[in-house]
């Protein structure tokens, strides 16, 4: 019968070949890696930091006067896909969003009224319960100032989780029309406005804070590389 220590030698003989010809290459990789990540991380950060830097500079303009935003080519198509878009309402606001696909032709664009966005912060709910059943949802709050009135948009909802295979979001339209729509109606009843004229501001100002809202949910980008060192087996 074969000694038992005769019989490991040849395999642990192997492991310790192994180990010295691939152990010092791989830790000299993994330090390789690691100075590089951390070089493409400090390059990175200047660039990330100037995309913070311009993302602050866009939404100091909007709490002066979101109406900068009328003449960009992303709201006009942000127009375009809402008109496009069906509403999930049993009726229509059709007649209320008639809104020109050219926001630089809007009642807004000619009348002296700054709209001013700031303050958007997102908020999370762990213990929401809707028709019997408990969800984790997300809103949003947003300060809005039309002229001198100043006014807090508050839990206009985003999403909610009801469980891991179930979810609903609503859509910016429904955000819109249900929830942004009616409070700026509200707030425009008191100014010296036609009636005729009231609607369609609320109809325009509701589409600029819609379209707002892509813009305050912007985040500087970062390069994302997943790295696992190898271990030993």
């Amino acid at each position: 019968m074969r000694d038992s220590n005769s019989l490991l030698s040849s395999y642990e003989e192997l492991v310790q070949n192994h180990i010295s010809q691939f152990d010092p290459q791989i830790a000299d990789l993994q330090q390789l890696v690691k100075a590089r990540m951390q070089e493409l991380h400090d390059a990175e950060q200047t660039l990330v930091e100037t995309q913070a830097i311009e993302l602050k500079r866009i939404t100091d303009a909007l709490a002066t006067d979101a109406r900068c935003l009328l003449p960009t080519p992303g709201l006009r198509a942000f127009v375009q896909e809402l008109k496009q878009t069906k509403s999930n309402n049993w009726y229509t606001r059709k007649s209320e969003f008639s809104i020109a696909e050219d926001p630089t032709t809007w009642l807004l664009a000619m009348l002296e009224l700054p709209i001013g966005l700031s303050n958007y912060q997102t908020h999370e709910d762990l213990n929401g319960y809707d028709d019997e059943r408990n969800f984790i949802g997300y809103s949003y709050t947003l300060s809005l100032k039309l002229g001198s009135v100043e006014h807090s948009l508050n839990e206009i909802p985003l999403k909610r989780i009801y469980n891991v295979n179930e979810s609903s979001e609503t859509s910016i339209k429904g955000q819109i029309e249900d929830y942004i729509y009616g409070d700026i109606k509200y707030l425009l009843r008191d100014m010296e406005y036609p009636e005729e004229q009231k609607q369609q501001l609320a109809a325009e100002i509701s589409t600029l804070v819609g379209y707002s809202l892509k813009i305050f949910a912007l985040k500087p980008r970062r390069a994302i590389f997943n790295y696992s060192s190898i271990e030993e087996n």
